[in-house]
């Protein structure tokens, strides 16, 4: 089993859509990311980032299909995608993995077929979707009707890539969800559990996490 994390671009966004009670005048800087884990010689894309992304201002940017393919990932490797949710910057580039099962929530399939060329490709969950004994795609709801995240148990922690579910690590630190919930009190009960010890948060955005535009491995075992 192998996560690797992607950094596709930068962008920013002010302290009042990131967490409760931040100041809309302040800028933060953020990072655009995506992810891939190999598991049961099937390679899923957690996410699949966009072509543009209008609206943001982007600091640094190459395709988030030319980055798979700088690491050597082809689209038809792609076996599976998952969707955390189906905002433009985490599913635009779905229509790149013509040969993937997609996986979202019930709740944005509506929004899911604008980007989907494919429905019969599509499949939709309720409340959790088991891909094998350490992987489950969770619903959480908070961020977005069907916003979800990927719990993947290891021999050392529980990791749990949020999604959207929080921006930066001050939302887990000080248990402040985000500014931009569509549920404040399904996103409050996310940072809530997820900010325990026993997991390992990994910020969709966490502009720390990968340097510069490229991959990098988050463990493997």
């Amino acid at each position: 089993m192998k996560l690797t994390a992607f950094r596709y671009g930068t962008t920013e966004i002010n302290e009042g859509m990131a967490f409760t009670g931040g100041d809309k005048n302040v800028k933060i800087p953020i990072s655009l990311l995506f992810f891939l884990l190999e598991i049961d010689n099937r390679k899923i894309l957690i996410d699949t980032g966009c072509d543009t992304m209008p609206g943001f201002p982007l600091f640094e940017f190459k395709k988030p299909i030319e980055v798979l393919e700088d690491y050597g990932i082809k689209a038809e490797d792609i076996s599976d995608v998952l969707i955390t949710h189906a905002h433009g910057d985490h599913i635009d580039c779905v229509r790149y993995y013509k040969a993937a099962e997609i996986y979202i929530n019930e709740n944005e399939e509506t929004q899911a077929k604008r980007y989907v060329s494919d429905i019969n490709k599509l499949h939709t969950f309720r409340e959790s979707l088991i891909l094998n004994d350490n992987v489950c795609f969770k619903y959480i709801g908070g961020h977005s009707p069907g916003s979800s995240i990927v719990l993947i148990n290891t021999p050392d922690t529980v990791y749990v890539l949020c999604g959207d579910e929080c921006y930066t690590k001050e939302n887990l630190h000080y248990a402040k969800p985000t500014a931009s919930s569509f549920n404040i009190e399904k996103s409050t009960e996310f940072v809530n559990e997820y900010r325990k010890e026993k997991y390992t948060p990994i910020i969709f955005h966490d502009e720390k996490l990968v340097e510069k535009i490229g991959g990098k491995v988050i463990f493997e075992y």
